[in-house]
């Protein structure tokens, strides 16, 4: 198949996406009604017979590596919760607001490791990078089971935030590099569920190891869990290595044909989105200048700051001695369960509207109404704390879709797109460090006063600034003011080298 021929295809089929509508690049093109609720169920259904195979290989490839890794690291990100009711902290004397502690120290690494994740990406392939970094946290997790005190596991969590940094900026600028517009939003939030499994995962997983595996070779269960958690994240790291495909132009993938390379190019050419360049001083200071780096920075802060509060939720359970400690650790799978349906959803929803910020604000409000809920605190009334504890785990898929707009918004620089999302994430990490201190004092728990109404403020703050930016991506489009830049900046250097000839011939 020629680049002709693969261009006449990619083109005939391109449908409107959510870039193309909602920052205005290019005028919308329709597909017959049929094709168009065809793409709607599934996006490669409207698509030509090569590129519905070439999109079913990168779903089969891509997606299966990213979801099963980001399921395992966030196990390893989150498992201290089940381990905290299930023993270790009556085994190791944890106190006060030392649960916090263990995510903060972990927070701390992750904010730290970043942005160099991102800046290294653009220098390291991909396909080399978070396989290696996987590898190396799922030891140190196994090492957190041989922990004497807190403070080695405080140490082990620094240095596993530090490298599971890579993954989840890492894997949304992966996804970003291989689809569309039209499919992004799908695979992103597909994506973000395996998060909300590994969760239930874990309850289900510590509650069986605390009924079988407890004191089994002198081991308490939340040693055991630990030990899962690390093993089980070595062969899909492994598996990685040969996944990962690295970006359209410069993939040495075996799994993908020389015509299915070209492809991927032309898809991407005509979404607008840029193959990898330079990454310069320039390139940074550039970034700085955008409001996309600090408007979309401050509404990922109110996702993240905001989703915090039902991290607590089996907290609240264990104190109401209602519950056994393996219900403690089965009951919030409800709520990752409910997570994992409202994230597909949104998905699906966000690509048939073709605009991704009237779902997350849809997301945002029924977390508000479970916050405000929580900060009535009907403490008697166990079916309202449930509803309200339910609720605030429904707005999680909105992070997925807010990185996909950042991915649609800065299609027009890979590096921009790199740097952004690691930006985003860093700044969102750095307050999640520290607010939690003072919003979920554990000394308070499980009526934090000011925690849920400070919940209850990050989602209000989330809707006004997703409005916001909906406004501003339409008032000033981004794409235009870099090509304009990069335009007067080649006019100057030709002018600059028109005047160096000048001199030079001059006699």
């Amino acid at each position: 198949m020629s680049l002709r021929d693969v261009e006449s295809k990619s083109v005939k089929h391109t449908v409107t996406t959510p870039s193309e509508s909602e920052d205005g690049d290019q005028p919308p093109r329709r597909l017959p009604l049929g094709k168009r609720i065809l793409g709607t169920v599934w996006d490669s259904l409207d698509k030509s017979p090569e590129e519905r195979k070439l999109i079913a290989k990168l779903d089969w490839w891509i997606l299966s590596y990213v979801c099963v890794a980001y399921f395992i690291k966030y196990l390893d990100q989150t498992n201290v919760s089940n381990a905290y009711v299930s023993g270790m902290k009556e085994d190791l004397n944890l106190h006060g607001n030392d649960l916090n502690y263990l995510t903060t120290y972990w927070t701390i690494g992750y904010i730290i490791g970043n942005l160099p994740s991102q800046i290294i990406l653009t220098k390291v392939r991909p396909s080399i990078w978070l396989p290696t970094l996987e590898i190396i946290w799922s030891i140190l997790v196994i090492g957190m089971s041989g922990a004497k005190n807190v403070t080695t596991i405080y140490t082990l969590r620094f240095f596993t935030g530090l490298l599971e940094a890579s993954a989840y900026p890492g894997i949304m600028s992966l996804l970003g590099s291989w689809y569309t517009p039209a499919e992004l939003g799908k695979r992103s939030c597909i994506f973000q569920a395996s998060s909300s499994a590994a969760q239930m995962f874990s309850g289900y997983l510590q509650a069986a190891l605390y009924k079988g595996m407890n004191g089994r070779n002198g081991l308490s269960a939340w040693q055991w869990l630990f030990i899962f958690d690390g093993i089980i994240g070595i062969p899909i790291a492994l598996y990685g290595y040969w996944a990962v495909p690295d970006s359209p132009s410069n993939t040495r993938s075996r799994w993908l044909t020389p015509e299915e390379r070209e492809l991927s190019i032309e898809r991407m050419k005509t979404a607008g989105r840029a193959p990898p360049g330079k990454l310069t001083a320039r390139t940074f200071l550039d970034v700085g200048r955008t409001w996309a780096a600090w408007l979309f920075s401050l509404l990922f802060i109110a996702h993240v700051c905001g989703i915090r509060i039902y991290s607590y939720f089996n907290v609240w359970l264990k104190s109401t001695h209602r519950w056994s400690v393996e219900q403690v650790n089965l009951i919030p799978t409800a709520g990752y369960g409910a997570q994992i349906v409202f994230t597909l959803s949104y998905a699906w929803v966000s690509d048939a509207l073709q605009m991704r910020w009237p779902v997350v604000i849809f997301a945002a409000t029924i977390a508000l109404i479970g916050t405000i809920i929580l900060s009535v605190w009907p403490a008697e009334n166990i079916p309202a704390m449930m509803t309200g504890w339910i609720l605030t785990f429904l707005e999680t898929g909105a992070g997925a879709l807010i990185i996909a707009w950042i991915n649609e918004i800065c299609a027009y620089s890979t590096e921009h797109r790199i740097l952004i999302i690691g930006l985003v994430e860093t700044m969102s990490f750095t307050f999640n460090a520290w607010v939690p201190l003072l919003a979920y004092n554990t000394s308070q728990s499980p009526h934090f006063t000011v925690g849920y109404k400070l919940a209850a403020m990050f989602f209000a703050l989330e809707i006004v600034l997703t409005l916001v930016i909906a406004y501003v991506a339409k008032r000033w489009n981004l794409k235009e003011q870099y090509l304009k830049r990069e335009a007067s900046r080649r006019a100057q250097g030709e002018q600059r080298e028109s005047s160096n000839g000048i001199y030079d011939t001059y006699p």
